[in-house]
């Protein structure tokens, strides 16, 4: 287990390690962002008592509308309203999820974010946390809406996100209902863009404040996250080598 108030750079090494490894015997994409986000929710905790430091821990890619699971697909629509969205319309889905309410371990009991259409940068624009998100990991809002394959993007490392003070922050929502009701302190969010173009974020809902030195540790291990997931991107299929693969290899080798 790892302490989330005092993770260390051996912390950090030790998780990578295990969150690389999370992709061998999936069976989907689905599947394994569904070991990461458990992995995260069950091994970030305090070792002498086994609390945990996250409240709820979350998956998110982008993907096309068409190209949604029926259901998903269902969902996102009803979220446009009247508005019909077009087969190339990006959506964030919730791929898994993870936390202390049964219902926040399953992706398909999500009231409001199973499929979340992003048809325009007007639409990205009323979900702060989301924009945030995207500016804060250093993702142009443009890419998120019109993602390229191959895109040089993907072999880009990206910043994190990071909100210290959740209670004060406007990007955070549901402050009752939620951050106050659960005692969320702090929120780190890393994540990347895949070959396919798509993007792919992991969210940490913290019961414990996280400082921003401790914020940067996880940005090594977007690549670790991104490493377990590279086969499910359709881009990569005939060749999981590239640059960014090895070196998401790198930053986690010397694990022990």
């Amino acid at each position: 287990m790892h302490d989330l108030s005092t993770f260390s750079l051996d912390d950090m090494i030790s998780c990578g390690a295990m969150l690389r490894g999370l992709g061998e015997g999936a069976r989907s994409m689905e599947d394994t962002a569904g070991r990461v986000v458990r992995a995260l929710y069950e091994n970030l905790a305090r070792p002498a008592t086994g609390e945990r430091s996250c409240a709820l821990v979350r998956f998110f890619e982008t993907e096309r509308f068409d190209a949604l699971p029926a259901d998903p697909r269902k969902f996102a629509q009803r979220m446009a309203g009247g508005e019909a969205l077009a087969p190339d319309t990006t959506c964030l889905q919730l791929l898994a999820t993870a936390g202390d309410e049964p219902a926040w371990n399953d992706p398909r009991a999500s009231a409001g974010h199973v499929a979340i259409p992003l048809p325009s940068e007007t639409a990205l624009a009323r979900m702060p946390m989301i924009a945030r998100l995207c500016a804060q990991l250093g993702i142009a809002t443009s890419s998120v809406l019109r993602p390229a394959r191959f895109t040089e993007l993907a072999e880009r490392t990206y910043d994190v996100f990071h909100v210290e003070h959740a209670a004060e922050s406007p990007y955070v929502p549901a402050k009752a209902s939620f951050v106050e009701r659960y005692g969320i302190r702090s929120v780190v969010g890393c994540g990347g863009i895949l070959p396919s173009g798509q993007m792919f974020a992991v969210l940490l809902f913290s019961k414990v404040h996280v400082e921003p030195a401790t914020a940067q540790l996880f940005r090594p291990l977007a690549l670790a996250i991104k490493l377990a997931i590279l086969p499910w991107s359709f881009a990569e299929q005939e060749d999981p080598t590239t640059s960014e693969a090895r070196r998401a290899r790198e930053v986690v080798s010397c694990a022990p």
